[in-house]
């Protein structure tokens, strides 16, 4: 094992590497600058931010800093990825999150719309890919940041643009998702095919993955705003949202040089390909073992000769005996997952038991809880008939337990353990604050003052950005949603 592996210097440029060494123009035929192009195909600048975009959040910029601070994984302390304060994120992760979002992913979907609505005749299809994608990426900026440009963004008029509180971003995201959903026409051939790593040019995948991610986004809502209930019921009656795994939101990654997932990619440099850097966090594995989760092996490697998965707390020592991240999670063709079908079931069961939009219904609630479980399990790689023996004799039914709701969002977390920025925003919303699910303790090592509930602004955009909030909110300020 290597230990004491805990400088920034090191942590900063294995979040650097992961992110450059799977970069987008691998995935390309040429190199676009967008500042300099006046006519570019929307195809390529949208497969220039769908890669940007995946590189970021399966790298050492994103899945690395929201992972340790979410505690879905463990640092092993001195004896895996070093100790220190995980509240502390480098500025290189926010700032190169940062500008994935606002000055290459998010500016390229900006200028595919533009370039297929001007288009004769019109590519409404493939305006209405970069508006979806764009949606899900500015989702993704506000739950990390709270209040972030929007509104002013991508304007070249405006050279700083206002920061919309976290309300209006989550409606403006609504709104791009319907006027996607309006603009796409299933039954004409301009769209973005062969540039499309995740529909290939279906279009009823994305009119589906839209109409999930509203209703996502009023799920984040509906506690702040409760008028959104109606709108999540409304959605749950008309259907139309991802119903199959075959309709999964999901970055693929090759066995190939150059096209790992970028978390192999850190790994085959930094520990020749295994994984001596993250653990199985007791806040994962503890809970696991209680429902007797046949995903235990799985999601975590046991050493060699040791009998049983133990974990660690997230800052503390692991040793020998610790089971690390599996690396099945970890290997090179493993997909950026952004929203999934089980993800899709387990939300629709909480709109159930909680009677969002709907009549409370925990039978009903059950049924869905019960089909998250099972696709969840086969996503991961187990058998039919176990993960069907598995719901049927084995998850908890929700009809007999004292708080069905706290039952569904365990699951949810479980299942999210290695989407950590979902993990992380499912917490948040899982209860009031000390009520969350599940119950998480401060990180040994991290200031006072309570968890962590966002990522403060890059120091380029505070600097530089003179309507940028300020003072600017710290890390345990809570967002708008968070109750």
């Amino acid at each position: 094992m290597f230990k004491n592996i805990r400088k920034y210097a090191v942590i900063a440029a294995l979040g650097l590497t992961a992110v450059a060494t799977t970069s987008c123009e691998e995935y390309l035929d040429i190199n676009t600058d967008p500042y300099a192009s006046t006519k570019v195909e929307p195809k390529l600048l949208f497969n220039y931010a769908t890669t940007a975009w995946a590189a970021n959040r399966a790298g050492g910029d994103d899945y690395v800093p929201i992972a340790l601070a979410a505690q879905t994984i463990a640092s092993g302390g001195n004896y895996g990825w070093g100790k220190g304060d995980v509240y502390d994120i480098s500025p290189y992760s926010t700032g190169n999150t940062w500008k994935v979002y606002y000055a290459t992913a998010g500016l390229n979907l900006k200028q595919a719309i533009a370039e297929a609505e001007k288009a004769s005749p019109m590519n409404n299809n493939a305006a209405a890919q970069a508006k979806i994608e764009l949606a899900a990426m500015m989702y993704e900026a506000t739950l990390i940041w709270g209040d972030v440009p929007f509104s002013e963004s991508w304007q070249e008029d405006i050279s700083y643009p206002k920061f919309d509180e976290q309300k209006s971003v989550l409606e403006q995201v609504v709104a791009l998702l319907d006027e996607a959903i309006a603009q796409i026409d299933e039954s004409s051939s301009l769209k973005i095919s062969d540039y499309d790593l995740i529909y290939a040019g279906d279009m009823s995948k994305w009119k589906s993955f839209a109409r999930s991610m509203k209703f996502k986004t009023y799920m984040v809502m509906v506690d702040k705003d409760p008028s959104v209930a109606s709108k999540i019921g409304q959605l749950l009656s008309e259907g139309g949202m991802i119903s199959s795994s075959a309709q999964n939101f999901s970055f693929p990654f090759y066995n190939v040089p150059d096209k790992e997932n970028p978390r192999y990619k850190l790994l085959k440099r930094y520990a020749g390909g295994e994984n001596i850097f993250f653990f199985a966090n007791n806040n994962v594995l503890s809970y696991m073992k209680q429902l007797q989760d046949p995903r235990i092996p799985i999601y975590f490697d046991k050493p060699e000769g040791v009998g049983s998965y133990n974990g660690v707390d997230t800052e503390a020592e692991a040793d020998e005996n610790t089971a690390t991240i599996s690396m099945y999670l970890y290997r090179p063709d493993a997909p950026e997952v952004v929203f999934s079908y089980q993800e899709q079931l387990y939300l629709e069961a909480e709109a159930y038991a909680r009677g969002l939009g709907v009549g409370q219904d925990i039978g009903k609630a059950n049924e869905l809880f019960k089909m998250a479980t099972y696709e969840a399990l086969v996503f991961n790689g187990i058998g039919t008939e176990t993960a069907q023996q598995y719901v049927t004799s084995t998850l908890p039914d929700l009809t007999s337990v004292a708080n069905p709701v706290s039952q569904i969002h365990l699951m949810q977390w479980i299942d999210l353990m290695d989407r950590p920025l979902e993990a992380w925003t499912q917490w948040r919303r899982s209860g009031s604050e000390g009520n969350e699910v599940p119950s998480l303790v401060q990180p040994e090592g991290t200031p006072a003052g309570g968890l962590i509930r966002r990522w403060v602004y890059s120091p380029d955009e505070t600097t530089s950005n003179p309507n940028a909030p300020s003072p600017a909110p710290i890390l345990t300020e809570k967002m708008w949603f968070d109750l």
